[in-house]
């Protein structure tokens, strides 16, 4: 699942409740992917040097967005489960 990856990466210790709900919730899965895709450019701006920094703080300010989201809805999966 390459659109796990880099959110496994930030938060290892919820890999198996991310799997879950992957596998449950398609709108889930499709945040996940946001959240790999804004990842891969958030990279990609950071190893640019002319940006002056402005998307890296926009990818950065993305990718808080999306984990606040991502966190809110496996918190919410466990307490219903």
């Amino acid at each position: 699942m390459e659109e796990i990856r880099s959110l496994v990466a930030r938060f290892p210790q919820r890999e198996l409740d991310i799997r879950r709900c992957c596998a449950r919730d398609s709108h889930f899965k499709a945040i996940c992917a946001d959240y790999e895709e804004a990842a891969a450019a958030l990279r990609y701006w950071q190893k640019a040097a002319d940006d002056g920094g402005r998307k890296v703080g926009d990818y950065a300010a993305f990718l808080g967005e999306l984990e606040a989201e991502i966190l809110d809805q496996l918190d919410r999966s466990r307490s219903n489960a």
